[in-house]
């Protein structure tokens, strides 16, 4: 029987998390984090669009739980922002090693 695209199978989750527009906001927040919604728009403008944007993050925050909202001081007061599971924090620098060292490998 073939298996159908949309059966989910062991890591599912993960590539879900690793999708482009997902990994583009946690490669944001951990570079500095929390940031603002502002500033997330801002920066991944250029690479994807404002509606894939939204559906990311509420995806990541809502679905997932690998996104955390939380309250940043700005100059009017406080604004919502996001910030990092610290648990899929550990992951994403994870990724970020295991990535590299299959580069390594494939160059060889």
């Amino acid at each position: 029987m073939v298996k159908k695209e949309k059966d989910k199978d062991d890591v599912w989750v993960l590539r879900k998390v690793l999708s482009r527009p997902n990994y583009a906001v946690m490669a944001l927040l951990l570079q500095k984090s929390p940031r603002t919604t502002r500033e997330l728009y801002a920066i991944l403008e250029k690479k994807f669009t404002r509606k894939t944007l939204i559906i990311t993050l509420r995806e990541l925050s809502l679905d997932l739980n690998v996104l955390q909202p939380t309250h940043i001081r700005t100059e009017k007061g406080y604004g919502l922002g996001y910030r990092l599971n610290p648990k899929v924090k550990e992951i994403a620098k994870s990724v970020q090693k295991f990535s590299k060292i299959i580069e390594n490998i494939r160059k060889v």
